[in-house]
């Protein structure tokens, strides 16, 4: 069992969509996943069709239920969800002696349940996102081929290295540039500078497979559907397909 993280402290920029697809083309493919959403706006969850939990990820970090008893079967793989109330609990988090280690100890039981688990985390950095990271095989960091992505590269490799201590074998596998535009030059520019700064801050590369722009992402999400469940033939369908290709190359299951 291998643990993706996907993380970018910037919101906006397809977290939630990377997870909800990879863990669709993963599923097609016959592997066991878990998705697991680490974010108060609880998006993977209702992508998954699942509201107003009773049970959610806030009840597992406190302790009060085990894992399993909060993950819930669905179309995509199983899910372990949130809601609104994981952002009131920061402060109690904060307080916990060893939180920072709880969720690598409860998905460790796991690893004969599920071949991955796919992480959906918020728009910031937190105790929850550090907790993230150090439960994590991998980081998947998707950006936009913007000023402020390529400035915040180095934020990023500061919060990797930060939790490195207690997880020296973190590997990024890549920035995934999102919302793509090849034919606007602004995009063209920016992408050599990302690139530049990925592998100086993070010693990794940008991922070959560019998620180009489309209102099929949204428009899918919307309807609750994968990108190849909305529109088979949507290029954003062809471009999660390759970056599952590119993901499966690059972790050892």
């Amino acid at each position: 069992m291998k643990t993706i993280v996907i993380f970018n402290h910037k919101g906006g920029v397809g977290k939630t969509s990377t997870v909800a697809n990879l863990m669709a083309e993963l599923k097609l493919r016959d592997y066991k996943v878990l998705g697991i959403d680490l974010d108060s706006q609880a998006n993977l969850t209702a992508f998954n069709g699942v509201f107003n939990p009773s049970k959610t990820v806030r009840d597992v970090l406190l302790n009060e239920i085990p894992l399993e008893n909060a993950v819930q079967t669905c179309k995509y793989g199983d899910i372990l969800p949130s809601d609104s109330v994981l952002q009131t609990e920061l402060l109690r988090f904060a307080s916990m002696p060893s939180f920072v280690i709880r969720l690598r100890n409860l998905i460790k039981p796991l690893s004969k349940s599920y071949d991955l688990i796919l992480i959906d985390c918020p728009p910031v950095v937190n105790q929850v996102t550090a907790a993230a990271l150090v439960a994590a095989d991998y980081v998947i960091i998707p950006a936009e081929t913007e000023y402020f992505s390529a400035v915040g590269v180095e934020m990023l490799s500061n919060t990797i290295n930060e939790v490195k201590p207690l997880n020296p074998n973190l590997k990024v596998l890549g920035v995934l540039l999102v919302k793509y535009q090849q034919r606007r030059t602004l995009t063209r520019a920016l992408e050599n500078v990302l690139c530049n700064q990925t592998q100086a801050a993070l010693g990794c590369g940008v991922f070959d497979t560019r998620i180009r722009f489309t209102v099929d992402i949204p428009a899918s999400q919307a309807s609750g559907k994968s990108v190849r469940d909305y529109k088979s033939n949507s290029k954003a369908t062809e471009d999660y397909q390759s970056l599952t290709n590119e993901v499966l190359k690059e972790i050892i299951l």
